[in-house]
Order: C-alpha cells, then sequence, then structure tokens
C-alpha cells in the first residue's frame, strides 16, 4: 500500500510503500520501501554510446531503493514506529537525493555495476 509520494523536483517522486507484516504472536515487521525511479538522460554519461549501451542494459530508468524496518514491534506501536522510519528517511536519504550531482553519479554508479556483473560487456571505450 502506497503510504505517501514525495516530490523532489518536476521529475523525480519518491515512493513510499508500507509492507508490514506480521511477524510473532502480537509482533509485527514494520516496514516501509522508499523508491525513486530515476529516468535515464544522455547527459549523464559521457557519450552517446555509453548513454546508448546504458539504456539497453538497464532500461529508461534505474531503481533507487532504501527498505526502512523495525522487527518486533507490538501492534499497538506500528504508527508511531513507521513515522519515526520515514522521518528518519526524510532527514538523511532524502537530503542527498536532492543534491544536485547526486542523480547523475548514482546514475553512472548503478551502469558501472551493471557492467561489472557481466564481464562480457565492455563499454565502447574498452
Amino acid at each position: 500500500m502506497i503510504i505517501d509520494t514525495i516530490s523532489l523536483d518536476s521529475e523525480l517522486f519518491i515512493t513510499l510503500l508500507d509492507q508490514t507484516r506480521h511477524y510473532f504472536g502480537g509482533y509485527y515487521h514494520v516496514k516501509v520501501l522508499a523508491y525513486c525511479d530515476i529516468p535515464l538522460k544522455q547527459s549523464y554519461f559521457e557519450n552517446d554510446a555509453d548513454f546508448d549501451h546504458a539504456v539497453v542494459k538497464m532500461g529508461l530508468s534505474v531503481r533507487f531503493e532504501r527498505v526502512l524496518e523495525k522487527m518486533a514491534v507490538p501492534e499497538s506501536g506500528i504508527e508511531l514506529v513507521r513515522s519515526q522510519l520515514m522521518r528518519a528517511f526524510s532527514e538523511t536519504t532524502r537530503s542527498y537525493l536532492a543534491v544536485p550531482n547526486f542523480v547523475p553519479s548514482f546514475v553512472r554508479s548503478e551502469y558501472q555495476k551493471c557492467l561489472k556483473k557481466n564481464p562480457h560487456t565492455r563499454s565502447s571505450r574498452a
């Protein structure tokens, strides 16, 4: 279930999904998935060939995500813990997502990880 959608700018939104589940007895695993789908842009890459290759390997966007969680929360504490997790996320992660250079750096980093996962795939510069 979507808890909230936070706008970072005109193109980027963080979606917060409640994934809380019963853990045992009267206790719960409070879990919120925070994610942002970041569209790939040519300007994030050194050249057109790298951009085109990134689109082939990763698609038109790359996902940034964080899991916010706490185990063994009594049912009466679910809302408070969820609010605390979301507030901590907002105070930390959300602020660096808004830094102008974060998005291009993150996209390039994910592209490099993608290349390392498949050693037979090389950049056009190789």
